[in-house]
């Protein structure tokens, strides 16, 4: 299929689309709630509203490219103007040799079209993080590591990329935004709040990705009796009333047989209220 030469204006296409619900759990999110812990009025006394803005870009787009460039490389465009469909010339690397199972290289020109539409994004991702600060480029270094190793799984067993995506999208983004919100995130059991939300979001995938699997829900239990047993001893009824409220959502689903892709928003809905909740404990 030709592409008409006037089909782009730029250099570097940066195309954006909504990817799945806007309401389940991501790194998006996963920010806001770092900005909850530490209070709106204490955030806007930290980083300029640009700042704050740029921040949102990093964690969610960048940083999703990172991801899905490595993790899914699949789901990558098909670059039919700027790649040609050739395969290498070296013979290590022709259709079904070892190297190029290693490489991903199934199909043609894989490894020229991961090229083109991932490490772009890469480089604007660790430019964005310069302009916001050391913190930001060594989480976005951190979000790498993480891609490249859930690359790596895909051919050699590491560790499973569901761990690693909860990483991605809970661990990583609310670590660096109390960093930058001059939040230490290893005091006040706030870093317990953060690990409890990262095996909430592993055990919700892997419930969604293996409907009635009792490791996913047996992850979501855990992560919820924890954060329950966080509110009470830091004395916050109140949203743990509301967060149990949340809750109960998915465990009718779960009885019922329903699938749990309707109540992602309660999850989501559950993470910020706890992370509001963090500003009232005794901690």
């Amino acid at each position: 299929m030709n592409v008409s030469a006037t089909s782009s204006s730029a250099l570097l296409d940066a195309r954006l689309w909504s990817e799945l619900s806007p309401w389940r759990i991501s790194a998006a999110w996963s920010l806001a709630a770092a900005a909850l812990v530490v209070g709106i009025g204490e955030v806007s006394q930290s980083v300029s509203p640009q700042t704050l803005v740029l921040l949102f870009l990093l964690v969610d787009p960048l940083w999703g490219n990172i991801w899905g460039g490595l993790a899914t490389p699949e789901t990558l465009p098909h670059i039919t103007l700027t790649v040609q469909h050739r395969r290498p010339w070296l013979p290590y690397l022709v259709m079904g040799s070892p190297a190029a199972r290693v490489l991903g290289m199934h199909g043609p020109g894989v490894l020229a079209i991961s090229a083109r539409a991932w490490l772009p994004g890469v480089a604007v991702a660790l430019a964005a993080a310069a302009a916001i600060g050391m913190p930001a480029v060594w989480a976005t270094l951190v979000v790498l590591g993480l891609a490249v190793t859930a690359w790596l799984q895909r051919y050699v067993a590491l560790v499973p990329a569901s761990v690693l995506h909860s990483l991605v999208v809970v661990a990583a983004p609310w670590f660096m935004g109390l960093t930058l919100f001059g939040l230490d995130p290893w005091s006040g059991l706030r870093w317990a709040l953060i690990l409890l939300w990262t095996l909430h979001v592993w055990g919700a995938n892997s419930s969604l990705d293996n409907p009635g699997a009792l490791r996913g829900l047996a992850g979501m239990a855990v992560a919820q009796a924890g954060i329950a047993l966080l509110l009470i001893f830091g004395q916050a009824p109140l949203s743990l009333a509301v967060l149990c409220i949340l809750w109960l959502a998915t465990w009718v689903a779960v009885y019922r047989g329903q699938p749990l892709q309707n109540v992602q928003a309660s999850w989501t809905a559950a993470l910020l209220v706890s992370a509001a909740a963090m500003t009232q404990t005794v901690f």
